[in-house]
Parts: C-alpha cells; sequence; structure tokens
C-alpha cells in the first residue's frame, strides 16, 4: 500500500510540472502575437511594385514576340555580318546532306538570342530538310524560330512546306503551322486544301469547317470542292452536301455523289438517296464521263435491301437501272440480292428463280444479259456456298436466254461439281456445253480428269482426253499433271510409265520433274517400288533433274526394297544437282530414317559412310541416334 501511495505522489508532482510549463509556453506564443499584430498596423505603407501582367494568347509564340518587340535586342554590324556568313555556310551544308552539322551550328546562335538574324531561306531549308529525314519536331522548332523572328511566310513558303508534311502524312504539323499564322495564311487552293486535309484525317472535322469559307475565295475548280463533301461525310451535314451537288450539277464527279449518297443512306434517308440517283441521271445525260458508277448503285441497294416491301420493289428498279445505264454489277451487287428476304422465295430455286427473273427482266428489249454478267453472278454464289443457287440460275437464264453463259461460265458450274465429287452432273453440264457449239478447253478438260480421279474411272478419263485432242485441245502441264494422277490413282503405272516417254511426240509437252513425281508417287501408293525405281531412272536418262520433293518421294521405295545402293544414287544425283540452302523438316526426317534403316540392315559400312557424307555436305542435321555407334 505505501508503494502505491508513493507512486501516486510522484505522478502528481510530475503533472504538475507539465501544466506548468505549458502555461508558461501558451503565455509566450500570446504575447508574440500580440506584438506582431500591432507592428503590422503600427508600419508605415509601402509603395506596391507590380509586376507587368504577361500577354497571353492563343497563338503559341505570340507573346515572345510583343515581349522582343517591346524590349528590342540591338545587333552590331559585326554580328549582322557574322550571322549572315554563317547563314550562307549553313545553306552549303544542308546542300551537302550535312544536316546535323548545319543544325549545331544553328544552335549556337540560338542559345546567343541571334537566330532572329536569319533569312527564311534558311529556315525554309531546315523546315525542309528535317521534314525529309523525318525530324517533325526540327521543322515545329523553325516555324516556331521563325514566329519569334517576325518573318511572314511567303506564299512559295506556305506551298512547299504545305505539299512536303502532307506528302509524309505529318497532319499534326500542318495544323500546328496553321496555328501560328492563321491571319496570314494565303487563301490558297493548294494551302489550304494541305491544311483541309490534314484536319480531316485526324477525324477534326469542326476545325475544318471555318477554313472552308477561306478555301472558298480560292479559284477553285470543280473537282476541288470534293474536299467540302468529305467534310460534310465526317459531320453528318447531308442537306449542305446535296445543296453543294446541286450547285455543282454538271460538273460534280462520280466520288461527289457517292460521297452524298454514303451521308443519306448512314442517316437511313433511304428514299432520298434514291431519288438523287435518279436526278443524277439525267445530270450525266450529254456528258463524255460517268456520274454514275456501280459504287452508287450499290450504295443505295444496301439501304433499300434493308427497307420493307417497298424499298426491295426499288432494289429491282435499281438492278434495272444499272443494266439500262451499261453498268455490270459486281459481287458487291450480288451479295446486296443474296441478303435481301424475297416475300415467297424460301427455297434456292426460288431465290435463284427470283434473281434470274430481275436479271432477265431487267435487261429488256434494250439491253441483254452478259455473260460476264452471268459469270460475276455464278462465281459469287458459289462462293457463298450456294452451288445449288448457281445452277437453278443458270437452269432459268437457260431456259430464256441460252446464248447468256460462255465457256468461262461453264468452267466454273463444272469446277464446283467436281470439288463435290458430282462428276455426272459435271459432265451433263459438259455435254449441254458441246451441243450448243462450245467446245471444252484444257482447263475444263483438266476438272473433268480431276472428277475422274476422285470416283477412279480411268476408261472415263482416258476417253475424254481422247475426244479433246481430236477437237482441237491442247494438252497443257496442268492437264498432264491431272492425267499421271489419274493413272496413279487407279493403278495404270505402265501406262503411265509409256506416257513419260512418248508425251511429247503425242501431246507437243516436254515432261518435267513434276509430272515424274507424281508417276513416281502413284507407284509409292500401289507398292510398285520396281516400277517406282525404273521411273526415277527414266527422268536421269531424260535429264531431268530431280528436286528434294522427288528425293523424299523415292526414298520410302528404296529403302522399303532395302535397295541401299540405290539410296546412294538417289541422293547423291539429287543433293549434287540441288543446292539445299535451308533443308526442309520432311528431307531431314526421310535421309535420317534411311540412314537408320541402313544402320539397322546388313549395309556395308561404306555405303553408310558416304550418306553421312552427303548429308553433312548438303547441311542435313544427323539425328542423335544416327550420330551414336562406330561403323
Amino acid at each position: 500500500m505505501l508503494s502505491v501511495s508513493s507512486m501516486m505522489n510522484s505522478f502528481s508532482v510530475v503533472f504538475q510540472d507539465v501544466q506548468g510549463a505549458f502555461i508558461q509556453e501558451a503565455m509566450l506564443l500570446m504575447l508574440f502575437g500580440i506584438s506582431f499584430s500591432a507592428w503590422r498596423h503600427m508600419r508605415p505603407p509601402r509603395s506596391v511594385v507590380r509586376k507587368p501582367k504577361q500577354i497571353e494568347s492563343a497563338d503559341d509564340g505570340k507573346a515572345e514576340v510583343l515581349r522582343a518587340k517591346s524590349s528590342p535586342k540591338v545587333f552590331t554590324a559585326e554580328i549582322k555580318e557574322k550571322a549572315k556568313h554563317a547563314e550562307a555556310q549553313m545553306l552549303q551544308l544542308m546542300e551537302n546532306n550535312e544536316f546535323t552539322r548545319a543544325l549545331n551550328q544553328y544552335r549556337s546562335f540560338e542559345r546567343a538570342g541571334q537566330d532572329a538574324l536569319f533569312t527564311e531561306e534558311l529556315f525554309s531549308a531546315f523546315a525542309h530538310s528535317a521534314t525529309r529525314v523525318g525530324k517533325v519536331d526540327v521543322t515545329d522548332r523553325m516555324l516556331r524560330a521563325m514566329k519569334r523572328a517576325g518573318i511572314t511566310p511567303s506564299l512559295e513558303f506556305w506551298q512547299h512546306t504545305m505539299k512536303l508534311l502532307s506528302s509524309r502524312k505529318h497532319f499534326g504539323a500542318c495544323l500546328s503551322m496553321y496555328d501560328l499564322w492563321p491571319r496570314q495564311c494565303p487563301a490558297d487552293k493548294t494551302v489550304l486544301s494541305c491544311i483541309i486535309n490534314a484536319a480531316l484525317e485526324l477525324g477534326m472535322a469542326e476545325r475544318a469547317r471555318p477554313m472552308l469559307q477561306k478555301y472558298m475565295q480560292a479559284d477553285l475548280a470543280a473537282k476541288d470542292h470534293v474536299l467540302f463533301f468529305r467534310c460534310h461525310v465526317l459531320l453528318g451535314d447531308a442537306d449542305a452536301a446535296e445543296a453543294l451537288f446541286r450547285k455543282l450539277g454538271s460538273q460534280s464527279t462520280p466520288l461527289m455523289l457517292n460521297l452524298t449518297l454514303s451521308i443519306l443512306v448512314g442517316q437511313k434517308q433511304t428514299e432520298r438517296a434514291y431519288n438523287l440517283l435518279q436526278e443524277a441521271h439525267k445530270l450525266e445525260e450529254g456528258l463524255s464521263q460517268r456520274l454514275v458508277d456501280i459504287v452508287s448503285y450499290n450504295t443505295v441497294m444496301k439501304s433499300l435491301a434493308a427497307a420493307k416491301d417497298k424499298g426491295r420493289l426499288q432494289c429491282v428498279a435499281c438492278l434495272r437501272g444499272l443494266v439500262e445505264h451499261d453498268l455490270e454489277p459486281d459481287e458487291i451487287t450480288l451479295g446486296v440480292l443474296l441478303d435481301t428476304r424475297w416475300p415467297g422465295a424460301e427455297s434456292d430455286t426460288a431465290v435463284a428463280n427470283e434473281i434470274g427473273e430481275m436479271l432477265l427482266n431487267c435487261t429488256g428489249q434494250k439491253k441483254k444479259m452478259t455473260s460476264a454478267m452471268m459469270t460475276i453472278f455464278v462465281k459469287g454464289l458459289i462462293r457463298a456456298g450456294s452451288l445449288s443457287k448457281a445452277l437453278a440460275v443458270y437452269g432459268e437464264m437457260k431456259k430464256r436466254d441460252a446464248s447468256v453463259a460462255d465457256v468461262i461460265t461453264y468452267s466454273v458450274l463444272i469446277k464446283a461439281l467436281v470439288d463435290q465429287h458430282r462428276l455426272d452432273e459435271a459432265l451433263e453440264l459438259a455435254a449441254d456445253m458441246k451441243s450448243r457449239g462450245l467446245g471444252p478447253d484444257d482447263i475444263i478438260l483438266t476438272h473433268l480428269l480431276d472428277g475422274c480421279r476422285h470416283t477412279a474411272k480411268h476408261d472415263l478419263g482416258k476417253q475424254l482426253v481422247k475426244e479433246a485432242v481430236e477437237s482441237g485441245v491442247q494438252i497443257s502441264d496442268v492437264t498432264l499433271v491431272t492425267l499421271m494422277k489419274l493413272h496413279g490413282r487407279c493403278g495404270a503405272h505402265q501406262e503411265a510409265f509409256d506416257l513419260m516417254g512418248n508425251c511429247e511426240s503425242l501431246y507437243g509437252v516436254k515432261p518435267s520433274v513434276i509430272h515424274y513425281t507424281c508417276l513416281i508417287s502413284g507407284c509409292f501408293r500401289t507398292r510398285s517400288f520396281d516400277k517406282a525405281w525404273e521411273s526415277f531412272q527414266l527422268m536421269l536418262a531424260s535429264n531431268v533433274e530431280p528436286d528434294v520433293t522427288t528425293l523424299t518421294t523415292i526414298l520410302p521405295c528404296i529403302v522399303t526394297s532395302k535397295q541401299w545402293k540405290n539410296v546412294l544414287i538417289a541422293v547423291h544425283s539429287t543433293l549434287k544437282r540441288e543446292v539445299v540452302r535451308k533443308p526442309n523438316d520432311g528431307l531431314v526426317e526421310s535421309l535420317n530414317h534411311a540412314l537408320a534403316q541402313m544402320r539397322a540392315s546388313s549395309c556395308p559400312s561404306k555405303l553408310i559412310s558416304e550418306l553421312q557424307v552427303l548429308m553433312k555436305e548438303a547441311g542435313v542435321a544427323i539425328s542423335a541416334k544416327n550420330s551414336n555407334g562406330n561403323l
């Protein structure tokens, strides 16, 4: 208990000491505050010295110019003469393509504040040289230095600089130069077109709008008004674009019309776009050049196809109009028609009949459906995966006008049928083409032979070749390759072998390494290894050099039959004749497999060593498995 009482007394004493010190410090602070307040109120008033307000301007660099005018620097005649001499030196350096040396010399004058003594000629040379080497920051630096020096660029400077910056797509620099001298910018179409185009490329159409007023003051040709239309497109101003199109009238261009149509279509004003298209046709009457092109029709038709029944009817009218005006529809036109949902046309045949009806009816008596137009639509349908629609369109048009389809149309349809292994239908089309007096060419013959290969109809393929040759068809390299594949697919290796020996006399085609490789590949599939090697020897005897593909094709044949000497002959004849820059994986794998099989068999070690030497010389890596072990 005594210890606790003693502790309490000690704590009380400490607390009192702290409290006394705190009260003393508070009294001192209060006395200091009262003294400072009395001193502030009793001191005499001091004159206020204000700094001149800094001039601010929207034009970058204007404040510096105004400060320079308020306190201009005075340069001695000696300094001026030195600057003149230095300017001549810098111009000479840039003429000698020593841009960096010239720039370093300029910076020494800039640090001394003497760059204001230079003329427009030097700033022009620096700006243009910097732009050419891609140092746009230096270009901007020189333009601002001109501004500080109070130099107003000449018209020639404006034109040359703007064209240079625009050609290198430095659109931001174009606008920066305009911002330095907005009022001094000349009303020149070259200068303003570069500036406006820069604003449009940067998506700043609002900045381009006030420039258009000044651009209008220039001596503009009709084609120069395209910048107005581009600006209207970004701003979505359909009224201004349409008004300008009507103002220009027959002087308008297809691009101006298409830009206006794109604004209207983008704003879902389909009827207005359709009417403008008809109005454009009236304007182009009597003109030597077209005002409406296929792009114009496609733009409007896309919008009409998405509309309801009335829009679909106008879509048909558009199709009729483009044909009557000698415009051929393209794949985009076809895409629009295919995407359109025609009432009552649910099946492929119904859709094809609808399109065929439109294409034939829209031509009328004035215009006739051309073969090129027909081929475009058939190709587009096939690419869209609608072969049935393409065949239905062909059948519908054949009923109405059999002369519409030409050899190219038949070739496209036959290839599509062969690709789907529908050989019988392809042969029917070929017979139909022949009945119309259109003989097949080598391309159609190649397609039919490919169909025979898929179905293993060897006799039919030979008959087709015979009939084609008798009708005057010239056998091509591609056709011969397909024929060799047909022989190989059906196991007629002897016929293929004989064909290689008599091909030049029969068809006037000299076999190449591709044809021999096909022959060897066919033999390998039916495990006719001896015939494969015989074919390889025939190729060498015919002075046809084997390539890497031929080697990788023949190696499995002679390795499987363990003809080790022939392996060396094949490898040596190929790798010694052809320089293998970078062996592919197939060659590396084939040679290492052959080497492994030789090691695993009773092959003489001399042959194995020779193969390894050939592989190393050709840069073919020997696998780790083949590298181990002694011979």
